[in-house]
């Protein structure tokens, strides 16, 4: 039993990666873009946001575990709408870290926040289309434990294709597009403001 809800959660998750990593691509690739990292860093970031994404991913799965069937959209919609203003008010902060580094909250937000795990708790509660199918085969359990398992699943199979994300670090190593990173958090940022309030409204 145990083994067969972590397989068919590693299963979704590999069949559904493309496409988680690109919803989250107008957090990730801006990130990865914007600061020149070297190789053992970059990977350290990439392995961060991934313990993010595990946190937020177990998280949901033992709310769902709980709640069950009971789980409503207007409470799912507010707490997608907070994190996605939440994440954009990150992404934002971040931006001013890389360019005013020396101010004062910009020192002590670069020296105890830790972005590239936030980056991946908060859109690990992204509820993308292939989230969207792991909260059903999560619910099908209506178990705490079965809901767990396929979510920890889940996170192994969509992780294999956040190694992607090492190489295109590389192109960091250009001042310019160093800058496009910058620019593209911001819009993205931005994005996910506008995002979160929809949710909220709705």
């Amino acid at each position: 039993m145990i083994v067969e809800t972590i397989s068919r959660g590693m299963l979704l998750g590999l069949s559904t990666g493309v496409f988680c990593l690109v919803t989250c691509a107008p957090v990730y690739v801006p990130f990865v873009l914007s600061e020149d990292r070297k190789l053992r860093r970059n990977i350290l970031s990439i392995g961060q946001i991934a313990m993010g994404r595990l946190i937020a991913y177990l998280f949901f799965g033992l709310i769902l575990g709980i709640l069950g069937k009971q789980i409503d959209g207007p409470w799912l919609n507010k707490a997608i709408g907070s994190a996605m203003i939440l994440l954009s008010v990150l992404m934002l902060a971040f931006v001013a870290v890389k360019k005013w580094p020396h101010f004062g909250l910009c020192k002590l937000s670069k020296k105890y926040v830790n972005y590239p795990a936030f980056f991946g708790l908060l859109t690990g509660i992204n509820v993308c289309p292939p989230f969207l199918l792991a909260m059903s085969a999560a619910l099908s359990y209506a178990s705490i434990t079965g809901s767990i398992l396929l979510f920890g699943g889940f996170f192994v199979g969509t992780s294999f294709y956040l190694i992607l994300l090492v190489p295109l670090g590389l192109a960091a190593k250009v001042e310019s597009i160093r800058q496009i990173g910058l620019i593209t958090t911001v819009m993205s940022g931005v994005m996910f403001l506008a995002l979160g309030l929809g949710y909220l409204l709705l």
